[in-house]
């Protein structure tokens, strides 16, 4: 049984992150895919399509066909597919916006009833995300105006002291620590009764509790999310590549974007793109349930549940 209200230091961040995906994670993302899957596979399917467009747009200069001029082919083809480059784009950013806002929220409310208990169905979990609809778009509304400006100017400055030296280590600093500060923010809010203010305030306040555990913990998962997805996406971007280098060897095939070859690239690279996002979703969620370990161990600090528990189920036996 996974410990949820446990005092933990930066490597027990690490590794009961993993340990509850070894415990769970097969519930976890069976739960995860029958609420979210609808809407990724539609998000996917509309990302392919752009890329679609936007490769062959790129590669139309290399087109020997006579509708277009070769200096500016690429415009021409993008203008003339604008309508659905622009209705494909809306609905994609909409899908984008809809399904992170529900992935942040899916581990929130899955932790919140693993804290009562742990075995629970798919229709729970539902309604635990309806039950605080309100506050999560509350919260992300807010953070559009207050939340996200604070972090844009505070990584704008952190950008621009990288042409001195001291800028470079600061921005493995500073990009763990806003994550942290947004996901603990969230959480708090979520699972308390406290307005949007408290819970920044509450959530500023645990990171600065455990703040070196808890940003070198988001920057090696983070890392580690980041290592797998680049190189599991590196691999039908290398495939697409060399059958790139393939179809230009040979004089016949080059300006011809009817070619096999280029077609099997423009597939790839859709396919690239795609699977860079589905498992950008899919990894995201060990960040999410390392940022609500944080919370739940910070809390444990702050508030001794577990002897609570324990002294009230003493006092239940004793009864």
């Amino acid at each position: 049984m996974f410990q949820l209200y446990k005092k933990r230091n930066f490597s027990d961040f690490v590794g009961d992150t993993f340990a509850f995906f070894k415990t769970y994670g097969k519930h976890y993302y069976r739960n995860y895919f029958i609420i979210n899957g609808g809407f990724l596979l539609v998000l996917l399917v509309l990302m392919y399509f752009l890329g679609k467009i936007f490769y062959e747009g790129i590669f139309s200069n290399l087109s020997g066909g006579a509708n277009y001029n070769t200096d500016n082919s690429a415009d021409v083809f993008i203008n003339e597919n604008l309508p659905i480059i622009i209705g494909l784009g809306i609905f994609a950013a909409i899908a984008a916006l809809f399904l992170s806002i529900l992935s942040y929220a899916y581990p929130v409310a899955y932790l919140k009833l693993i804290e009562k208990k742990t075995d629970f169905t798919t229709e729970e979990i539902i309604t635990a995300i309806k039950s605080k609809v309100g506050k999560i778009i509350v919260f992300f509304l807010a953070s559009i105006f207050i939340m996200f400006p604070i972090m844009a100017i505070v990584m704008g400055l952190s950008f621009l002291l990288v042409f001195i030296i001291i800028g470079i280590p600061l921005l493995f600093i500073v990009i763990p620590a806003l994550m942290c500060w947004f996901s603990l923010a969230f959480y708090d809010y979520i699972s308390t009764d406290k307005g949007y203010f408290d819970a920044l305030g509450g959530g500023f306040s645990l990171l600065k509790q455990k703040f070196w555990p808890c940003v070198g913990s988001t920057a090696v998962m983070y890392m580690i999310m980041q290592i797998v997805v680049g190189f599991v996406s590196m691999i039908p971007y290398l495939i697409g590549i060399f059958s790139m280098f393939t179809t230009l060897e040979n004089p016949e095939n080059a300006g011809n974007l009817n070619n096999e070859g280029y077609s099997f690239f423009l597939i790839m690279m859709g396919v690239t793109m795609v699977l860079s996002l589905l498992l950008n979703f899919i990894f995201q969620n060990f960040l999410l349930i390392n940022q609500g370990i944080m919370y739940y161990s910070i809390r444990e600090e702050n508030e001794n549940n577990t002897s609570k528990s324990e002294i009230d189920l003493i006092g239940t036996q004793g009864e």
